[in-house]
């Protein structure tokens, strides 16, 4: 299973990246790539983020299904 992650703002710079893929060889939840995220990029741990998967904010017991597209999203700022 692979998945197309986009990074925002301030994760991008915490990534060191805009985007990649991951190929994984279970299924995911959001809570679960969430987790997996955190290890690989310790730094966001302490930062507030949203992550949407096929353009939707999604919460952590969603399924990811096969080749989804997530964008991890940094807080929203009104005005």
């Amino acid at each position: 299973m692979s998945v197309h992650i986009t990074y925002f703002g301030m994760l991008a710079e915490m990534a060191g990246q805009a985007d990649e893929v991951w190929t994984m060889d279970e299924q995911l939840t959001v809570g679960k790539f969430r987790g997996l995220l955190l290890e690989k990029y310790p730094s966001m741990r302490e930062k507030k983020f949203k992550i949407a998967v096929n353009q939707k904010i999604s919460e952590d017991f969603v399924p990811i299904e096969l080749a989804a597209e997530i964008a991890v999203l940094p807080p929203f700022a009104g005005g």
